[in-house]
């Protein structure tokens, strides 16, 4: 049920991201990102409640597909030159991500960490990858 409604979120991810994306792209990968960590926390604090559970799945689809969508159609238009090699690129990394993401998960649950702390490794990724992306934003803009 939960995978079900984290699909049907990805399918109102992508149609908003795809709606916004070219309007205010900071503010969707930004407030998306940031609302992205703090839903991956909320679940793992609240995964034994299956209604929120249910909720935050949706929810966490359409952050997690409005955010991606939004980055990958970012990097198209940073090489308006090389648009193939660039969505290669942004979809090599996503990719990367959904290899050592769950890499990280099945570690941490290993170690004795428990189901839940694989919902924490995903709060912490996207919590580093807001960071980088701060920084990136000030040496970008000179500030």
């Amino acid at each position: 049920m939960v995978l079900a409604l984290f699909g049907l979120g990805a399918f109102v991810g992508v149609r908003m991201g795809g709606r916004y994306a070219d309007r205010c792209p900071r503010l969707v990968v930004g407030a998306g990102g940031g609302a992205l960590c703090l839903g991956w926390g909320a679940l793992a604090l609240g995964a034994g409640e299956p209604v929120l559970a249910c909720g935050l799945g949706l929810v966490q689809g359409a952050l997690s597909f409005g955010v991606g969508s939004t980055l990958i159609s970012q990097a198209l238009c940073a090489a308006p030159g090389a648009p193939t090699l660039a969505g290669g690129l942004a979809t090599a990394a996503f990719n990367i991500g959904a290899a050592c993401g769950p890499w990280l998960g099945g570690t941490v649950i290993d170690t004795g960490g428990g189901y839940r702390a694989a919902v924490w490794v995903s709060a912490g990724l996207v919590a580093v990858a807001v960071a980088v992306a701060g920084v990136l934003k000030g040496t970008a803009t000179g500030g």
